[in-house]
């Protein structure tokens, strides 16, 4: 490979590094976040066995959290890191640095039929803004605009926007979770804690003295137990989770596409709810129209932001 640039993407559970020319991936390696100490220390476990001379001289890491100055700290991870310390240390001429979720944007425009489900046909409109909302450990949101012939990325903290409920029975989980959080961001329900929050709202309102610590409990209390209550934080979650992608939708203008990506949706599988999440996701009232006729994917590559950063790499 020529021209080597490290890619990384930090989520708030694993630390995906590889090299690239642009056109593949080498030397793909996963950390777990919990297991070492910060980003230097992984970068020097990731190039240790790499020798000197095919060392890379630049870098781009994707990082789930607000990107601004010189120190960064991730939102669902005690990790923090000086960009300029980094930088110097491991000799990099360049050293570019993004929210995770505007990598998986700059994804949109090259993913292949292959690489995508679809949840609601429709008409996708040429060089108009794709939007993508991905629930993991965090909820991230990233929209592609058209520039000229190329597309420039957008990044932002759309997951921490206000919570909106779309009727009574929302509204009151969504009172009984603000008594425990406070302020009930979009990202309190949609991500793997959010799905656990879901599920105790339900079962304060029922009278129900069960206690998941993660999304996988709530889902095998499902899977193992039939649970209605873990039935219904699944249909919550769909319905929530259409909402704020609508609303996303049109804020963003995106005719081009809304994708949806995370490893909740992965772990989901099968039972995620798409037609809850069409309702809602449509439920806008003089829009809904607008928004039956965006076209809606789930995004089925393995590593879509590692993706999104080989193709910023290649330009």
């Amino acid at each position: 490979m020529s021209a080597r640039v490290l890619i990384g993407d930090l989520g708030g559970t694993n630390l995906r590094l590889a090299l690239t020319d642009g056109d593949g991936l080498r030397s793909e390696c996963v950390f777990k976040t919990a297991e070492l100490a910060g980003l230097e220390a992984a970068l020097e476990a990731f190039l240790e066995p790499i020798p000197a001379p095919e060392r890379p001289k630049s870098a781009i890491v994707a990082v789930a959290g607000p990107v601004s100055g010189d120190r960064i700290r991730l939102t669902n991870c005690p990790w923090q890191f000086s960009r300029d310390a980094v930088r110097e240390r491991f000799g990099w001429a360049r050293f570019g640095l993004m929210n995770d979720f505007a990598a998986v944007a700059a994804a949109l425009p090259h993913f292949a039929d292959d690489h995508l489900d679809a949840v609601q046909t429709g008409i996708e409109v040429a060089r108009r803004p794709k939007l993508v909302l991905g629930p993991g450990t965090g909820l991230g949101v990233g929209v592609a605009v058209p520039s000229g012939e190329d597309w420039h990325v957008l990044d932002g903290e759309g997951g921490h926007a206000t919570l909106a409920a779309s009727n009574g029975e929302e509204a009151e989980l969504i009172a009984l979770l603000r008594r425990r959080l406070g302020h009930v961001s979009a990202e309190d329900v949609l991500s793997g804690p959010g799905l656990v929050n879901i599920f105790a709202a339900i079962a304060e309102r029922d009278g129900l003295d069960l206690d998941p610590a993660t999304g996988e409990e709530v889902v095998e209390r499902l899977d193992k137990e039939g649970c209605p209550a873990a039935q219904e934080a699944l249909d919550r979650f769909a319905c929530f989770l259409g909402t704020v992608a609508g609303n996303a939708a049109l804020t963003a203008g995106a005719r081009g596409g809304v994708y949806l990506a995370g490893g909740v949706l992965q772990n989901l599988g099968a039972r995620f709810r798409a037609d809850l999440f069409r309702a809602a996701f449509n439920a806008k009232g003089r829009m809904s129209a607008y928004l039956e006729t965006v076209p809606v994917y789930r995004i089925t590559h393995p590593e879509p932001g590692l993706f999104g950063l080989q193709a910023l790499a290649r330009g």
